[in-house]
């Protein structure tokens, strides 16, 4: 049987042809992910010859009346994890570590794994003034892990920002100022960009892109803004709705990075030894609950202090997203856009721009479930008020709103009209964002990919001639400042859902903004 030709190849043409490349780049992701993951030194399992080596180190310590932990690539290795490594161990790797363990020589040694392995003596215990500064973390050693760690989570968090709030380390911003956000958005966009580069068979720029994420995420994690946590948890999240693999290889990634960069005792460190014990399921299954207290105790924080509207439109905007993939409570969202509109602590304008978003997730909604005649109606009618405001403003939801016409015209229209949206997207992206504008290069390869899905080869290679030119400026650019070419101060950029969200969730959204505009019209 031949292999199937690699992405950008000329014979991809036909419908077919494409749902056979689709799923040659699905399988062909999953591999490069692994392979990308392994060349950052992201392991996740314990190696045959490390836990040989571990025990025989411990057996050798415990002779000497040592205690013993263990440290895998930097990163401690709970005793539990250890054992239930050993009761599970292959036949043959059993084996080894009963003659390491009775001091025969010669496993070990030799192996490129094994000076990867330290085992030391625990640090002291800390002095009881040490302790109570330290963060505490009520004991509930009754409860099962899948109840404790959320509750424990919760916890650390909430001393945690209490802290960062108290001390000046997150301000939220006055009017005129840079958003206190940034760091976070920018961060976050441009993983959700990376995906949107390889569903679109761009992938060696895909993978260079989610790469760069994870270089810039060493730096967020030294100066974390007050979103940065939340954004790791989506991070993994976004990556595991493609493969859970690949969510439990960015947790194993940001864990082991953060016991390398913070000392032990720091939150996020607190934090990863709890999230660990349940992994990528547990943190889907949590997400709800975390999500909310940290939103809620936030809000809280917010609240009492004076603000700028962007900084209160950046923080609704969230409230939003996180409500409409199913991971915040209505109760909680209508009391924060109740506060917001009705309040009027937040200008009516800017009421109306987060109603416009809420009905752009609604169009996406029912695009991801074919319901195409509805996702036309809805993007309509954000054309329409988009024809009321001066051409200049509100550039993000005119360049969304492309896509969604794209989108749609590439399931329910003729060739002619898809293409014709699609250039247009472009000259929307190019003229609002740059040629070389993350924005413009993810159109870019939408309208690349679109155009060898329908056979027209010669577009699409001049296209991607132009992409790759293009790509090479960002790259120059992104190495030159050793950071992303362009900060991303806004959420709302991105014009894709990034976590599955449902259409009743987001119906529900749009009416509680048009129920608190018509109050708020009402009231004097």
């Amino acid at each position: 049987m031949a292999t199937p030709n690699p992405p950008g190849h000329n014979s991809w043409a036909t419908a077919e042809d494409w749902a056979t490349r689709r799923e040659y780049i699905t399988t062909l992701c999953v591999r490069m992910y692994k392979a990308r993951f392994q060349k950052w030194g992201i392991e996740k399992k314990i190696k045959a010859e490390e836990a040989v080596e571990i025990f025989r180190q411990q057996t050798a310590r415990a002779a000497a009346g040592k205690p013993t932990v263990a440290y895998i690539r930097g990163r401690r290795i709970d005793p539990d994890r250890l054992q239930r490594y050993r009761y599970r161990a292959a036949p043959l790797v059993s084996k080894k570590i009963m003659h390491a363990e009775k001091g025969d020589g010669g496993e070990a040694s030799g192996s490129s794994r094994v000076v990867q392995v330290i085992c030391r003596t625990p640090s002291p215990s800390p002095s009881p003034e040490a302790t109570d500064s330290a963060i505490s973390i009520s004991p509930r050693i009754e409860e099962p892990t899948e109840l404790r760690v959320p509750h424990e989570c919760m916890q650390i968090l909430h001393n945690f920002m209490n802290g960062a709030f108290d001390s000046g380390m997150w301000q939220m911003q006055s009017e005129g100022d840079r958003a206190e956000m940034n760091g976070a958005f920018t961060w976050q966009h441009y993983v959700a960009s990376s995906q949107g580069l390889i569903r679109h068979g761009r992938i060696k720029e895909g993978f260079s892109l989610l790469g760069m994420c994870f270089d810039q995420y060493k730096q967020q994690l030294q100066k974390p803004d007050s979103m940065f946590w939340l954004a790791t948890y989506k991070c993994a999240m976004v990556l595991a709705s493609q493969n859970n693999k690949l969510g439990d290889a960015f947790i194993d990634y940001a864990s082991k990075l953060t016991s390398l960069m913070l000392p032990p005792g720091h939150p996020f460190n607190q934090l990863w030894s709890r999230v660990l014990l349940t992994g990528i399921n547990g943190i889907k299954e949590h997400a709800g609950a975390i999500f909310e207290s940290y939103l809620d105790m936030w809000g809280r924080h917010v609240n009492s202090t004076e603000t700028s509207t962007t900084n209160d439109v950046q923080g609704a905007f969230v409230f939003i997203q996180l409500h409409c993939a199913g991971l915040l409570s209505y109760n909680l969202l209508e009391t924060v856009i109740q506060g917001m509109v009705t309040g009027k602590s937040i200008p009516k304008e800017a009421a109306v721009f987060l109603l416009q978003e809420s009905k752009f997730r609604l169009a996406l909604s029912y695009l991801s479930k074919r319901r195409l005649k509805k996702a036309e109606v809805t993007t309509k009618e954000i054309l329409a008020w988009l024809d009321a405001q001066p051409p200049s403003a509100y550039v993000d939801i005119r360049c969304k709103a492309a896509w969604l016409m794209f989108e749609i015209k590439q399931r329910n229209g003729t060739q002619a009209e898809a293409l014709a949206v699609g250039h247009e997207l472009l000259k929307l992206s190019q003229e609002n964002y740059g040629p070389t504008h993350i924005q413009t290069l993810d159109a870019m390869s939408a309208v690349e990919s679109y155009c060898q899905r329908i056979g027209a080869m010669g577009a699409a290679e001049q296209m991607g001639g132009d992409f790759e030119s293009r790509w090479k400026v960002f790259r120059d650019r992104a190495e030159a400042i050793n950071n992303f070419p362009q900060q991303i101060d806004q959420p709302w950029y991105y014009r894709s859902i990034e976590l599955g969200e449902k259409v009743g969730l987001v119906q529900e959204t749009v009416d509680l903004f048009e129920r608190c505009l018509k109050i708020s019209d009402d009231s004097p």
